[in-house]
């Protein structure tokens, strides 16, 4: 059956592929499927439209197709595969030919190459050897036309001809310099070998000439080149110098172009002036060190920035950087800081010692920072460690530049002297008032008195004490200058006060000493140290043991034994506070602040140790001693009062005695005194001392008011009166809270109500409290001055009781 254009196939034609399809990028097996399936459904007959019912057939036909079109592909890909590898065979054949063919080249070309490298390097061998010789060649050469050129020169010296080297000299160049040095020198070289009878001594007389001018030529040129400060220049100088004569000329030419020592130089040569507000402080012990004089600490700081600059041209101009820097530092300490210490030092000496020993340590301490910044910088060294040489010259410059003011200890002594000349200050009224109570005592003459005072006064004015100007030193010593008159001191004016121990003028002497302390520790050296400490110990316990403390011990000594009448006045005891106060600060300063530094010394600590511990015990001793006879008086004196109780004092009429009568005069008296001495007591001791010093009067005082009872016949209106007494004295010893007297009281308290109490309640109150301790035999002399011990049958009762 024959189909027409417009006629259809009962199955669908599948669609067309080729090879083509299967290489493009996008394709896609899943669409590929669905593209032949779309054409394999099948179309109703009669409308043209695919059915919906399942036809397998269509799909069969079509895939069929696919599968013989894909058969076609696959062989038509098989021949072309064939094709290739045929290909691919033959090409690796001609690969394998031709790398064999390189291969074999390139062996040729390494092995001509080994040849060439062999060949090149006995070449570079024999090339060097060849350079080796030329340059031998090349010096041999050199010295020989060095060697012409010397005995041509030397040839025109000997004829009295310098032109040869004169043109060289006269260039300018420093090429041209440092030739003429290099042959000046060997001509010199020559004529002190060749000189003989033959030699012409003109000839030496023309070198020595030229050498002269050359030296005198190079300074000049280093000095332009300083001036402009041309280093490279500079440097060539001094190279040629150094070579030359040893470049001691150049060193000394750099050093003197220097501001600074111009500058130095200046000022060392004015006077030092110090300003009255530094030199008042300088001399106050009281107000702290105003630190170093203004030009000196500027001198100073100078030298700490010119060494650092100054240095580092000298590391770049000079071959032998480290002996110019060596030179420059003696030459810096040595003259211009060396003679501005000594100027300001002597300037200081001469307002007190206090001031030059202050103005001392203070350079010290300021020159040791400089030495230690110098050090910690490097100078020529810097950035790196200052060398070894270098650090030991400054050291020593360091020590030198003090060896006058600390050498064979007289750095000690001035500070012995400036102690001395203080405490003496400060203790010039104290020594005046005691001196004059001695001559009243003794002499009682009021005109011989005055006459003694003003030669004191004199004494004084005379001494380099008085004839300080300085205002500080007037007013330790307590004095005021005239008005309108310099060098003049007041009269002295004393008062009690300046007889008197002061807490505070103690602690001013010893700030002074620990300040003392303090500068031996930076300026003497460690082993001086157990001597220095040796020596101010001496002169502390001189001072504040001897002329202080024992002074005013030995003063309230002898007050209190001189008073043998009437009221003793107990103002001396008053002194006994202070001295204890200043014997703990004295001695506890020694111990943790002087003996320790002996230690390297077991035998000056020792005999420190020995030294304090006597002065300590001598102290002590003298203090029990004012206690004591204290005491003693005390009790001496109310056994003086309580001997005025009347006997009608306890034997009044019934008449004479009510509810509102005191105590009798007798027991007034008595604790009015005993108020003062606790008020004095209290006010001069405390703690254990205290109690000790009221414990004594207390149990002393009992003793005579046990015996006082015994004295005096009692009647009725008398014991009351007597119990009154007794409570007065409980109550006024009561107040000073001594614990070991309030038994001891209780007891009298308990006796004195035996005269009170009815007869028949004695024996009741005999076995009850603290007098049931008491043997009754004690207590009979005390019942037996009852009016009623007969008639009351007191006597029965204790005989009773006795028995």
């Amino acid at each position: 059956m024959n189909n027409t254009e417009g006629s259809r196939s009962i199955y669908p034609k599948p669609a067309a592929f080729s090879l083509s399809t299967f290489s493009s990028k996008d394709f896609i097996v899943k669409d590929f499927i669905e593209g032949l399936t779309e054409t394999s459904r099948a179309i109703n007959r009669r409308s043209g439209v695919p059915s919906n019912a399942f036809d397998p057939k269509p799909y069969i036909r079509t895939f069929e197709a696919a599968l013989e079109r894909l058969k076609d592909l696959d062989e038509t890909l098989s021949e072309k595969e064939s094709e290739l590898k045929e290909g691919v065979r033959r090409a690796e054949i001609d690969h394998s030919r031709t790398l064999e063919r390189l291969g074999l080249k390139f062996n040729s070309t390494l092995a001509e190459f080994q040849r060439l490298d062999s060949s090149i390097s006995d070449g570079g061998g024999m090339a060097v050897r060849i350079g080796g010789q030329l340059e031998a060649l090349d010096k041999q050469r050199q010295r020989a036309e060095d060697a012409k050129f010397l005995i041509q020169c030397y040839t025109e010296f000997s004829r009295g001809d310098m032109g040869r080297l004169e043109s060289l000299r006269r260039t300018g160049r420093i090429e041209d310099s440092i030739r003429c040095a290099v042959v000046s020198r060997q001509l010199s070289l020559i004529v002190k070998r060749t000189e003989g009878p033959g030699t012409n001594p003109r000839t030496k007389e023309l070198i020595e000439a030229f050498s002269e001018t050359l030296e005198q030529d190079l300074l000049r040129q280093f000095d332009d080149a300083y001036r402009k400060f041309n280093i490279e220049s500079m440097k060539g100088c001094a190279k040629v110098l150094h070579d030359f004569n040893g470049g001691n000329s150049v060193i000394s030419n750099f050093l003197n172009q220097m501001d600074f020592f111009i500058a130095t130089g200046k000022i060392n040569a004015g006077e030092v002036v110090i300003e009255t507000t530094v030199e008042e402080k300088l001399s106050d012990p009281d107000e702290g060190s105003p630190g170093l004089e203004p030009s000196l600490m500027a001198l100073v700081n100078e030298i700490r920035d010119v060494m650092k600059a100054e240095s580092i041209t000298i590391k770049d101009v000079f071959p032998f950087p480290e002996q110019v820097l060596g030179t420059f530092l003696q030459r810096v300490f040595q003259q211009s800081l060396q003679q501005r210490l000594e100027m300001v030092l002597d300037k200081t000496s001469t307002l007190s010692p206090l001031a030059f020993l202050r103005t001392l340590q203070a350079s010290r301490a300021c020159v040791n920072t400089l030495a230690d910044d110098l050090k910690a910088h490097g100078l020529t060294e810097h950035p790196g460690p200052l060398s070894s040489t270098t650090t030991v010259l400054i050291d020593q410059n360091v020590e030198e530049l003090f060896v006058p003011f600390l050498q064979d200890r007289g750095y000690m002594e001035k500070e012995k002297e400036s102690l001395e000349q203080l405490y003496s200050g400060i203790l010039l009224k104290f020594g005046m008032f005691h001196e004059q109570r001695k001559k009243e005592q003794n002499l009682g003459v009021l005109d011989r008195l005055k006459k003694s005072r003003e030669r004191a006064i004199e004494k004084v004015l005379d001494s380099d004490l008085g004839k300080s100007q300085s205002d500080a030193l007037s007013r330790i010593i307590g004095l005021e200058r005239k008005s309108g008159k310099t060098g003049q001191l007041s009269e002295v004016v004393i008062s009690e006060t300046d007889g008197k121990l002061n807490v505070e003028s103690a602690k001013r002497m010893l700030k002074w000493l620990a300040e003392a302390v303090g500068r031996s520790l930076e300026l003497s050296t460690p082993a001086d140290t157990p001597k220095d400490v040796t020596v101010l110990l001496n002169l502390l316990i001189d001072n504040m043991r001897t002329m202080y403390l024992d002074t005013a011990l030995d003063a309230a000594l002898e007050t209190a034994e001189g008073q043998t009448k009437g009221e003793p006045d107990l103002n001396y005891f008053l002194e006994i506070k202070p001295a204890t106060t200043i014997m703990h600060l004295m001695f506890s300063f020694i111990n943790t602040a002087l003996i320790p530094l002996a230690q390297t010394s077991l035998t000056v600590r020792r005999e420190m140790s020995k030294l304090t511990n006597t002065t300590l015990a001598n102290l002590e001793q003298k203090v029990n001693n004012i206690i004591q006879r204290t005491v003693d008086m005390v009790i001496s004196y109310v056994t003086v009062l309580l001997s005025k109780q009347k006997k009608s004092d306890f034997k009044p009429k019934d008449d004479e005695v009510s509810l509102t009568t005191l105590q009798t005069p007798a027991c007034q008296t008595v604790c009015a005194f005993l108020q003062k001495v606790y008020e004095v007591a209290k006010e001069s001791l405390d703690g254990a001392n205290l109690d000790g010093f009221l414990n004594e009067i207390g149990s002393g005082f009992r003793m005579l008011l046990l015996d006082h009872l015994k004295k005096y016949q009692v009647n009725q209106a008398g014991g009351i009166m007597l119990s009154k007494d007794i409570t007065k004295y409980h109550d006024i010893v009561g107040k000073w809270g001594v614990a070991a007297l309030k038994e001891s009281f209780e007891l009298l308290h308990e006796i004195g109500n035996l005269f009170v109490v009815r007869p028949n309640a004695i024996k009741e109150r005999m076995r009850d409290g603290v007098l049931s301790r008491v043997k009754p035999h004690l207590l009979k002399p005390y019942l037996m001055k009852r009016d009623d011990y007969t008639s009351a049958g007191i006597e029965k009762t204790l005989s009773a009781e006795l028995s």
